[in-house]
């Protein structure tokens, strides 16, 4: 029976104990002149780190080890091995990464290295090496390695978007700092300025948008309470008019959120939209406006009616009807050139009359010979616009037609304070119609046969 001296085996103990206290489990193989393998030894420490007991569990045999390799690291580690144990000019080196299937534990990553004793002609004798778990370390890695893939991609999409926007700028609501991708050379000047994000903002809007829009451009962009105001929210827009730009839409976007749902990093972008606005400001003005004459139209007149009847009515609204006399005979037996004509004569009437009527009145062609008047004027202020009017009417004078006569009737608010829009609108007309019978008696005209002469 071989002696084992007990200072050998205290050695081993502790050379174990320092493997457990590493992490680290030794192995050792030897070989002979031609480099093939005559034995493998796999330290109880490094058995116990894969969760095997002993040799039956794990063998002393290198294929053990290559069979519980990841399939995708195999031959990286497997030629790695060989290539540092044949190059006879020791110059390269096994030093390693790899996932290794353990018994309880799946796969984990670990980092292996060894050191190779050689003979005077390069022969490989032995090669010592630790084996250490990595999985931790690694899988760490691997999460901000992800993460900063994702950073990277999404910088990749902002920078590929920002050419689609006026400007675009990633604001941090936490440390107040702003990254810009994209802006205006009208921007630029204030977002140098060097300022906390909140105030760089509020001196952007105080320079770039008109005054008229300044005060909800400024509640818009508040970064102070964007938090608050976002909670919960992907996206925040408005739109405005900036003094360079013209029209154009400004949208916060969440990026990133709290537990709470409060954004932490939002996305500010604006586009420059004036000349959509403009098209559908051309649009809305066909829709709403008669072509003849440039006054508003009869959907005009019912959106104007609905407005009233769900706001106060102010008390100097007079409201009007007009009606030109004798149109349809006119097209019937002078041609509808004629007719035309009567109606552009008396729009060109009531535009001579703008002055008169200020800047807020209204006026619509609700048919064919009528129209409707609004204004916003008190009684003498009424009373000196209404002679002028009957004064161009009796001057006009046509090519086919020579002249013209209107009947128009009024009801003023501050006659009915206590009716309706609906109302006033039944009284004006009723009135008109009676000074339209009345100007048929005064002249003893047959209304569907006698031509204006």
């Amino acid at each position: 029976m071989a002696v084992v001296d007990s200072d050998e085996i205290g050695q081993v103990d502790e050379v174990e104990l320092l493997q457990e206290a590493l992490s680290s489990g030794a192995w050792h193989m030897t070989f002979d002149r031609n480099a093939e393998l005559t034995s493998v030894l796999w330290s109880p420490v490094f058995r116990r780190m894969i969760g095997y007991r002993d040799e039956q569990d794990f063998p002393n045999d290198i294929s053990a080890f290559i069979e519980h390799l990841h399939p995708e690291d195999q031959e990286q580690v497997v030629s790695g091995y060989w290539n540092a144990v044949k190059d006879f000019t020791n110059r390269t080196v096994y030093d390693t990464e790899y996932r290794f299937l353990t018994k309880n534990r799946g796969y984990r990553w670990f980092h292996a290295a060894g050191r190779i004793a050689r003979r005077e002609d390069g022969s490989p004798i032995s090669i010592v090496g630790f084996f250490v778990d990595i999985d931790d370390r690694k899988k760490s890695e691997e999460r901000v390695k992800a993460a900063n893939k994702a950073k990277s991609e999404q910088l990749r999409i902002l920078q590929s978007l920002a050419g689609m926007y006026y400007s675009m700028h990633l604001i941090n609501l936490v440390t107040g700092s702003i990254t810009e991708y994209s802006s205006g050379e009208d921007l630029r000047p204030f977002l140098k300025q060097d300022l906390p994000a909140s105030e760089k903002m509020r001196t952007v809007m105080e320079n770039v948008i008109v005054p008229q829009f300044r005060h909800s451009a400024l509640e818009f962009t508040n970064l102070t309470t964007l938090r608050e105001r976002m909670k919960g929210l992907k996206t925040l827009s408005s739109e405005f008019v900036g003094i360079y730009t013209g029209w154009f839409i400004a949208n916060f976007i969440t990026v990133e959120a709290d537990e709470s749902g409060y954004p932490t990093l939002v996305l500010f972008t604006t586009q420059i939209i004036d000349e959509r606005k403009q098209q559908e400001q051309v649009l809305f003005l066909r829709s709403v406006t008669d072509d003849m004459t440039g006054f508003l139209n009869r959907r005009a007149y019912e959106e104007q009616l609905e407005f009233y009847r769900r706001q106060p009515i102010p008390e100097n609204l007079i409201f009007v009807v007009f009606d030109i006399n004798q149109l349809k005979y006119v097209n019937d037996n002078l041609g509808h050139a004629a007719g035309d004509e009567l109606i552009c004569g008396f729009a060109s009437v009531l535009n001579e009359l703008h002055s008169l009527y200020g800047k807020k009145a209204r006026i619509f062609r609700t048919g064919g010979d009528e129209f409707v008047g609004i204004f916003f004027m008190d009684a003498k202020e009424h009373a000196l616009t209404e002679k002028a009017f009957n004064e161009l009417v009796k001057q006009w004078r046509g090519k086919n037609v020579e002249k013209m006569a209107i009947a128009y009737g009024k009801a003023s608010k501050a006659d009915y304070p206590e009716i309706s829009i609906d109302e006033l609108a039944k009284i004006a007309d009723k009135n008109m119609y009676e000074a339209k019978a009345a100007y048929y008696r005064e002249h003893g005209i047959d209304r569907k046969s006698i031509p204006l002469m």
